[in-house]
């Protein structure tokens, strides 16, 4: 039994947002690769270090990572180690799975409450770099709003683990998706049809 409506929806969203995330990090990833390589070259011909320079790498790379994590889980491109789960079957791995989910949205929970906190203090201050006086307070917020997109993003997975153990076939991929739509899965129906 499939919910297609509702997977149109997910892998919409889920390509949105997760090419919105490696747009966002890719975009600070070109930034501190052009100043470092600026950086290099005035090092390499005229001797001239930009000290500001290895501040603004180190917050780039933060949100690097900080949007790389939610593209990761939007598509589905994130390490799954199943030693022990690969071995049950499928439902029974999906409510385990679940139930794994549910612990994971209540650490993500408190830990973006925790890091909202964190950057709201810093905020107030108007934290910045001790050498080159970049302010961090900002990096701290796309943190967070990073972390709320994974958040995002395990939530929708442990949806689908819900689905499976209840007997349902998840759809997670557009591909998938068109291929039920064109009928080219033999012995499916969908609820849409």
């Amino acid at each position: 039994m499939y919910n297609l409506k509702y997977d149109k929806w997910k892998i919409n969203f889920g390509e949105k947002i997760g090419n919105g995330s490696a747009l966002f990090g890719g975009i600070f990833l070109t930034i501190a690769t052009f100043f470092m390589f600026l950086n290099m070259i005035t090092r390499t011909v005229a001797s001239y270090n930009f000290r500001w320079i290895y501040d603004l790498c180190g917050l780039c790379a933060a949100v690097v990572a900080s949007f790389s994590i939610p593209y990761a889980t939007f598509t589905r491109q994130h390490s799954n180690i199943d030693t022990i789960l690969s071995h049950l079957k499928p439902r029974v791995r999906a409510v385990s799975e679940a139930v794994s989910g549910i612990i994971t949205l209540l650490i993500m929970v408190f830990t973006i409450y925790a890091c909202s906190i964190f950057a709201y203090s810093k905020t107030l201050v108007l934290e910045s770099t001790t050498s080159s006086h970049m302010p961090t307070w900002i990096f701290r917020w796309l943190y967070v709003i990073g972390l709320i997109l994974t958040t995002i993003a395990a939530l929708l997975e442990m949806i689908d683990m819900f689905r499976i153990a209840k007997g349902e076939t998840v759809v997670n991929t557009r591909e998938e998706l068109e291929a039920l739509e064109k009928g080219m899965v033999p012995g499916k129906e969908s609820e849409e049809r």
